[in-house]
C-alpha cells in the first residue's frame, strides 16, 4: 500500500511541483484502477486540501449543516426577532433574539412562532406542545400539548385545544402583565372567534352561543347569548364585532329547515350582561331558488361595510346525482367482482376520462350569493361555471370568467377563451362583457372602470361597467406595452400594471422599462412618464413599490409625493430601490450586486428587505425609509465564509447569425485568468435574471448546484435561449454552441473537459444538442422528452391532460399540431438523429413520473443502447419528474458528482459506469 503524509500547509511552488509529478504518475497508471484512485485523492488534496490560510470546498458531508429561513417575525420597534431556520434534514431551529438586551436564545425543534400582546410575548411549538416566552424577562412556560392555537395582537390571551374531544382552553396574563398560570377551559367548543370591539370571545358549545369575557375585571366571566335545539352552524362576526351572524338548520346535515339567525350586542354597563338583541333576517329556505340548498358548511360572513351578507348555494340536482353514484357503488360490492372493467373515451366528450379523474370534485355546482339586510333582496353573484371575482368586498361589481364553452380547445390550446361577465352585485344583473376573452385584466375598487390588455391589439383598453363604452388608453406610450420577447406560440402577455392612483384618476403601466401613468377619463389629463425616461436610458427595469398591503397604508399610488422603486439593472443585475416624483430623474437609494426583495414595512420607520448574491445567503436586513441598511436581522449560513465560494457575470457574445446573446458565467472564488477550466454549460430557458440567486448547498432535486460545482474548481456556464418558433433544438443548438466556443476562444473553457446538464425542458434540448455538436466532452440529461412525434400525443399523468398545447401552444414552442407541421416534429426529436452522437449520456427519468412520460426516456436509452453509443440510465422506482425522496437527492447527486469528475477532472471511473 502506498500512503501519502501530504502537509496542508504548501507553498505555492512546492504544491504545482507535486501536482506535477503527481500527474505524470498518473498517466502512467491509467491501467491500474486503485493506484489511479489514490492519486486522484492526492492531487484533490493539494489542489483544494485545507490549511489555516485556506477555504475548504463544499461538499456532500456539510449537507445536515446549512438553513434556510421558512419564517421571520419582527417587532414594529425592530427590537425583537424570531427566525425559523430549517436544515436539509428538515431539522429545525426557532432562535430569539433581543437587542436591546442583547438576549440570544436558539431553541431545537422549535417553530410556528406568533408575537401577541402589543409584542410583549411570543409563542412557538417544539412538536405539539405549546411554549410562551416573556421577551421583557425571558422566561418561558411550557403550556402542554395544544392545537388550533390564536393569539391577539392586542392581548395577553392564547386560545387551544387540548384532546380530541373539543377540550377548549383559555390562558392569558394576569393584572400585572405576568403570563403565569391564569387558564380557564371549557368542554364541546366547536367554533369560536374573536371579537374586535373589545375582549370578548363568542364560542359554540352544546347548541349554544356563549360570550366569555376577557378583560382584567370579569376574567373568563361567561354570559349564554342564545340556546337552540337546532343544529348551529360556524360563526363570524361584523368589522366592528357588534354584531354575529351564522346559520340553524333542523339537524347536522344543514340541508333542510335553515335560516341566519344574527345577534347584536350592545354595550356593557358595569358589570351587566351585554345586552343581545335577536335579529330575524329573513333569510331561509324559502327565499332560495328551486334545485337549491344553503351550503352550511361554508358558513355565513359580513360584508366589510356590514350592509349585506356572504354566503353559497349547492345545487340539490348535483347532490342527487352523487347520491345514485354512491349507492351504486355500494350496490356493485355486494355483487361479484365482474370478469371485466372497461373506459369509454368518446370524440365529443369535453373532458377525457383522465381529466375527470384528476378533476374529481373540483367543478362542484355551487355558487355565491348576497342578502341585502335592509331591502332582503337575495342576489345571486355567481352561475357556478367559472371563477367569480368581486374587486372589492363593499363592491357592487362582481365578475365571472367562464371557459366551459371552450373547454374542448384545452386539449391543444393554452390560455383557453373565457366568457367575460360583468355582475351587478346590488340587482344581480348579468351580461356578457367581452366574448372569447383572451388576456388580463385590473378592476377599479372604486369606480365603475375594468381596465383589460388585449394581445390582438397590444393595448390596455378601460372599460365603463354601466354603459359598456370602451376605449384604448395605452396608445400615448410611443414603446410597445405587451412582451416583445416573449417567444412562444401563444399571445403574449403585458409587462404589467400597477394599479390606480390614489385619487383614482390614472391607472398605472409598465413598459419594458419605465412606469407610466395613463388617464382613465377621456379628456381628463395627459398620459405621462413617472420614471421619466429613465429606465429606457439606462436599461434599468423599474416597478412600483407595493406598500398597499402594510398595515395603515392606503390604496393607490400618490402621484403627488416621492413614489418607491424596485429596480434591476438589466446590464449586470444588480438591483435595488429608487424613488422619483414627478417630472424629475429616479434618485437611488440602495443597489448593489445582489438580489433584493422587499418584505415587509414595520411601523412607520423601518423596512425590511431580505438580499442574497451567489455567494451571500439570503439574509434579512433593517432599513430606515430612505432604504439605507441599520442592521441584519437574521443569521442564515454564517459559516460560508469558510468555503470557496465564487464569482458571476453577464456575459455576452454574437452567435453565428451575428445576433447578440447573454448568459450567466459563474466562476471560482480563487479564478485565475491564465487557466482554463474544466465547464458545464447548464441552461432551461432564460438564466440571467438569477444572476444573484443564492444555491443552499444541498442534495439536488432536478438540476445542478452551480455554488457546489464553482467551489470544487467548475466554471458553470448559464446563457439565456430565446427561441424560433418552430424550431425550438435549433435555437438552443445556436445559442450554447456559440457560447460554448465563446468561452473557448477567450480561454475561459477547457475544450476537452466541457460538460452538459438539463432537466426537463433543459433534458430535452440536451438530448437533441448531442446529436448536432461533439463539442461536449460528455452530457447529463434529465426527464427529457426524446421524441416529440410520440410524446405530442402522451397524458401528463399528474394532471391527466394530453400534452398537445405544450407543443401548439406553450414550452415546446412548435405552433401547430403534428400534421400541421409534422416536419417541425420530427426535425426537433432527437430519437431521429442518435445515429450522430458521439457524447456519452448520464439520464435520469423515473417510472413515476407525473410530467414526461416514463417511455420517453426508454426510448432515449434503448435508441442510443442499440447503436452501441455510451449511456446510463437511472430510474429511481416511483419516484417523479422532480425527486421527491431526500435520500434519492443523495443518491443522484453523487452519480452527477461522479461522472463529471469522472469526464472533467480526471477522477476514477465509479464502478456503476
Amino acid at each position: 500500500m502506498i500512503r501519502f503524509s501530504l502537509s496542508l500547509d504548501l507553498t505555492t511552488k512546492i504544491r504545482k511541483t507535486l501536482l506535477s509529478k503527481l500527474f505524470c504518475t498518473f498517466t502512467a497508471h491509467q491501467k491500474a484502477p486503485k493506484m489511479k484512485k489514490i492519486l486522484f485523492i492526492a492531487i484533490f488534496l493539494i489542489i483544494y486540501g485545507s490549511s489555516s490560510g485556506q477555504k475548504k470546498v463544499l461538499s456532500e458531508s456539510q449537507y445536515g449543516g446549512w438553513r434556510t429561513i421558512e419564517s421571520i417575525l419582527i417587532s414594529d420597534n425592530a427590537d425583537v426577532v424570531l427566525t425559523e431556520y430549517k436544515s436539509h434534514l428538515d431539522k429545525s431551529v426557532l432562535e430569539i433574539a433581543i437587542k436591546s438586551q442583547g438576549f440570544v436564545k436558539e431553541i431545537k425543534g422549535g417553530g410556528s412562532p406568533e408575537l401577541f400582546n402589543r409584542q410583549r410575548f411570543a409563542r412557538y411549538l417544539i412538536k405539539d406542545t405549546l411554549y410562551v416566552i416573556d421577551l421583557k424577562n425571558g422566561r418561558t412556560d411550557s403550556i402542554g400539548v395544544a392545537n388550533d392555537i390564536s393569539s391577539h395582537n392586542e392581548s395577553g390571551i392564547i386560545t387551544f385545544f387540548k384532546g380530541t374531544v373539543k377540550d377548549f382552553h383559555i390562558k392569558c396574563t394576569d393584572a400585572t402583565g405576568n403570563f403565569y398560570g391564569r387558564e380557564d377551559s371549557i368542554s364541546g367548543v366547536v367554533n369560536c372567534i374573536w371579537l374586535n370591539r373589545e375582549q370578548l370571545m363568542v364560542l359554540i358549545k352544546n347548541k349554544q352561543i356563549v360570550t366569555i369575557n376577557l378583560g382584567q375585571k370579569e376574567l373568563f366571566k361567561r354570559d349564554t347569548i342564545f340556546s337552540t335545539e337546532r343544529y348551529v352552524g360556524e360563526i363570524s362576526a361584523s368589522k366592528n364585532g357588534d354584531k354575529i351572524i351564522f346559520f340553524t338548520a333542523a339537524d347536522s346535515t344543514g340541508k333542510i329547515g335553515v335560516e341566519a339567525v344574527m345577534l347584536e350586542l350592545g354595550k356593557r354597563r358595569g358589570g351587566a350582561n351585554f345586552s343581545v338583541e335577536e335579529i330575524r333576517t329573513g333569510l331561509n329556505d324559502s327565499l332560495l331558488p328551486e334545485g337549491t340548498r344553503f351550503n352550511v358548511k361554508k358558513g355565513i360572513t359580513f360584508s366589510k361595510n356590514g350592509n349585506f351578507l356572504k354566503f353559497e348555494l349547492a345545487s340539490v340536482m348535483d347532490e342527487d346525482q352523487e347520491r345514485g353514484d354512491k349507492k351504486g357503488k355500494k350496490a356493485s360490492v355486494k355483487k361479484d367482482k365482474p370478469a371485466f372493467e372497461y373506459e369509454l373515451w368518446r370524440w365529443s366528450d369535453t373532458l377525457l376520462p383522465s381529466q375527470k379523474r384528476s378533476l374529481e370534485g373540483a367543478f362542484a355546482n355551487s355558487f355565491k350569493c348576497a342578502f341585502y339586510l335592509v331591502s332582503g333582496k337575495l342576489v345571486r353573484l355567481s352561475y357556478g361555471k367559472g371563477v367569480f371575482l368581486m374587486s372589492d368586498d363593499n363592491s357592487p361589481f362582481g365578475f365571472e370568467l367562464d371557459s366551459r364553452p371552450y373547454a374542448y380547445t384545452e386539449l391543444w390550446e393554452d390560455p383557453v377563451p373565457k366568457d367575460f361577465y360583468f355582475i351587478n352585485a346590488k340587482s344581480g344583473e348579468r351580461k356578457m362583457l367581452f366574448k372569447s376573452f383572451i388576456g388580463s385584466f385590473a378592476v377599479s375598487p372604486v369606480t365603475p372602470h375594468i381596465f383589460t390588455f388585449e394581445p390582438d391589439s397590444r393595448s390596455w383598453f378601460v372599460t365603463d361597467l354601466y354603459s359598456g363604452s370602451k376605449r384604448v388608453i395605452s396608445d400615448a406610450i410611443p414603446y410597445s406595452v405587451m412582451d416583445e420577447k416573449f417567444d412562444k406560440p401563444q399571445p403574449a402577455g403585458a409587462y404589467g400594471q400597477a394599479g390606480l392612483s390614489l385619487d383614482n384618476s390614472y391607472f398605472i403601466v409598465y413598459d419594458e422599462f419605465d412606469v407610466w401613468a395613463l388617464p382613465i377619463k377621456d379628456g381628463s389629463g395627459e398620459a405621462f412618464c413617472i420614471t421619466n425616461g429613465y429606465g429606457r436610458k439606462n436599461n434599468v427595469k423599474f416597478k412600483i413599490l407595493n406598500l398597499s398591503s402594510t398595515r395603515g397604508q392606503k390604496d393607490g399610488i400618490d402621484l403627488k409625493g416621492d413614489i418607491l422603486l424596485e429596480y434591476i439593472n438589466l446590464n449586470n443585475m444588480n438591483s435595488g430601490y429608487y424613488k422619483v416624483n414627478r417630472g424629475k430623474d429616479p434618485v437611488a437609494l440602495l443597489e448593489g450586486p445582489y438580489k433584493y426583495s422587499f418584505s415587509r414595512r414595520l411601523g412607520q420607520n423601518f423596512f425590511v428587505v431580505k438580499r442574497e448574491s451567489f455567494s451571500e445567503a439570503p439574509d434579512y436586513w433593517l432599513t430606515d425609509r430612505d432604504f439605507k441598511l441599520i442592521r441584519r436581522v437574521s443569521n442564515l449560513n454564517n459559516q460560508l465564509a469558510d468555503f470557496k465560494t465564487g464569482n458571476t457575470s453577464i456575459i455576452s457574445w454574437k452567435d453565428g447569425s451575428g445576433s447578440n446573446q447573454t448568459g450567466v458565467l459563474y466562476t471560482p472564488q480563487d479564478y485565475d485568468s491564465s487557466k482554463t477550466y474544466p465547464t458545464i454549460v447548464y441552461f432551461y430557458e432564460t438564466m440571467s435574471q438569477d444572476a444573484n440567486y443564492f444555491y443552499t448547498p444541498a442534495p439536488t432535486t432536478s438540476t445542478i448546484n452551480p455554488l457546489m460545482f464553482v467551489s470544487r474548481g467548475y466554471v458553470i456556464f448559464m446563457p439565456d435561449i430565446r427561441y424560433e418558433i418552430g424550431w425550438p433544438g435549433r435555437s438552443c443548438l445556436n445559442i450554447v454552441e456559440s457560447g460554448t466556443r465563446h468561452l473557448i476562444d477567450k480561454g475561459i473553457a477547457d475544450p476537452s473537459r466541457i460538460g452538459l446538464q438539463g432537466h426537463s425542458w433543459g433534458g430535452y434540448q440536451v438530448a437533441y444538442l448531442i446529436t448536432q455538436t461533439d463539442i461536449f466532452t460528455c452530457a447529463c440529461s434529465e426527464t427529457a422528452v426524446a421524441n416529440m412525434t410520440s410524446a405530442y400525443t402522451g397524458l401528463r399523468a399528474g394532471a391527466g391532460k394530453p400534452r398537445m398545447f405544450m407543443y401548439e401552444s406553450t414550452q415546446s414552442r412548435i405552433g401547430g399540431s403534428l400534421w400541421e407541421r409534422q416536419q417541425n416534429y420530427i426535425l426537433n426529436s432527437p430519437i431521429f438523429f442518435l445515429d450522430k452522437v458521439k457524447t456519452p449520456l448520464l439520464s435520469r427519468h423515473s417510472d413515476g413520473d407525473e410530467a414526461v412520460p416514463f417511455s420517453q426516456g426508454l426510448e432515449l436509452f434503448l435508441g442510443l443502447k442499440r447503436l452501441g453509443k455510451e449511456v446510463w440510465m437511472f430510474n429511481y422506482k416511483g419516484d417523479g419528474h422532480n425527486i421527491k425522496k431526500r435520500e434519492i437527492a443523495v443518491d443522484w447527486t453523487k452519480r452527477m458528482d461522479e461522472y463529471f469528475d469522472y469526464y472533467l477532472m480526471g477522477a476514477p471511473k465509479p464502478k456503476w459506469m
